[in-house]
């Protein structure tokens, strides 16, 4: 039986942030996942919140990895299951973490006065 219930997966990239994100996004799409909500912190690091089949992680694994994106270590063991006669079909939840390498400053985003 499959015991996993929530997927906390991370990566990094020094791809280009809104480019990466699209084919994360289209990656997770085709896998037969599909995303919740996402949170953006500056240009630094996104949080993906995601659902998916249980029976469809292996699928997730190799989309995700051809888009560029370099998962750990742990995220690949969560991805691809040692024994695959033991699944069986579960929703699972999960997050994606991908950091953005490079040089440029902080994304600064100006902040509206609260009136009052």
């Amino acid at each position: 039986m499959f015991e996993q219930k929530f997927l906390r997966l991370d990566g990094f990239t020094k791809a280009e942030r809104i480019g990466m994100t699209a084919r994360v996004s289209e990656a997770i799409n085709q896998a037969g996942a599909w995303i919740t909500d996402f949170h953006l912190y500056s240009n630094i690091l996104i949080c993906i919140n995601f659902e998916v089949p249980s029976t469809k992680l292996e699928k997730l694994a190799v989309f995700l990895q051809e888009t560029g994106l370099h998962l750990s270590q742990e995220s690949l063991e969560q991805l691809i299951p040692a024994n695959d006669s033991t699944l069986t079909y579960k929703e699972l939840v999960g997050t994606l973490q991908i950091t953005f390498v490079h040089n440029e400053p902080d994304l600064l985003r100006e902040v509206p006065a609260v009136p009052g």
